[in-house]
């Protein structure tokens, strides 16, 4: 079967809840277990062409069995870092051509609603060669600053809500390697510190327009992080009767900031 059209085929397990100690809790503290649900798409060698014209569950990936493998790789576990049980994970899961790994944090973060996500998307070539990306989202991030161009927005803050998305560039790595891959150097401190710096540089910032303050956050991000990519969405309750919110996404680049000085956050 095409290697192509054999990599869109998938097996999916989610809605796997368990806790486990992965990297700080929303304290900042490690080694304190906390809440995680993963959700994994397997695509084994050859797809599921043969599952399909035998009908029979030799030609595919066992669900059953993979939960068991997953629960056994991860419930109760103790990991140093996020991307130590993203190991344990890949590692308990049968010979693939391609996979992704999602991990969701409901209360990681105290001052994210939406909690902390990762994703990890892997594929094998033909060589047995790897590319895989890494995703970070924090999801609504409660902030509040001077936001607006009408008099009366200049008075009083208003609430926003701020969701972060970073990625890793593509790695190309050989199989040995696969189960050491790491595209985020310190997940465990960077997404701890960065929203603590987001948050804090929104509270005492004053902008007219909400483009301006996403594309300041992306700078923060960017240069101030290190991720080479970076996707702001800020969205604003109300502001119209009969509409529940506007908003903005924007995606910028730390190469995009590295000649420019204007994205200064501005004070009130």
């Amino acid at each position: 079967m095409d290697h192509s059209i054999a990599s869109t085929d998938k097996v999916i397990v989610k809605g796997i809840q368990f806790e486990a100690v992965a990297g700080l809790d929303c304290w900042g503290r490690p080694g304190k277990a906390q809440p995680i649900e993963l959700e994994v798409h397997l695509t084994p060698p050859g797809g599921l062409e043969a599952a399909a014209q035998e009908d029979s569950v030799a030609y595919t990936i066992d669900y059953g069995k993979l939960y068991k493998a997953l629960k056994a790789a991860v419930f109760g576990g103790k990991f140093e870092t996020i991307t130590q049980l993203y190991q344990a994970i890949r590692s308990s899961m049968p010979d693939v051509i391609s996979w992704h790994v999602h991990l969701s944090f409901s209360k990681a973060i105290l001052a994210a609603k939406g909690g902390l996500s990762l994703t990890w998307t892997g594929q094998t070539d033909e060589t047995g060669a790897a590319i895989v990306t890494q995703v970070m989202v924090v999801r609504d991030i409660e902030c509040r600053c001077i936001i607006g161009v009408n008099s009366h927005e200049r008075l009083e803050k208003q609430s926003l809500s701020v969701t972060l998305s970073v990625w890793g560039i593509e790695n190309r790595l050989s199989p040995s390697m696969l189960a050491g891959v790491s595209l985020n150097p310190s997940p465990t401190l960077t997404y701890q510190e960065m929203v603590k710096e987001v948050a804090e540089r929104v509270e005492g910032s004053s902008y007219e327009t909400i483009e301006a303050l996403a594309t300041a956050i992306a700078q923060i991000v960017t240069m101030g992080h290190g991720f080479d990519n970076a996707r702001v969405t800020i969205e604003k309750p109300g502001g119209l009767a009969g509409m529940g919110a506007s908003g903005v996404t924007i995606g910028r680049t730390k190469a995009y900031f590295e000649n420019k000085d204007f994205w200064k956050v501005k004070r009130p």
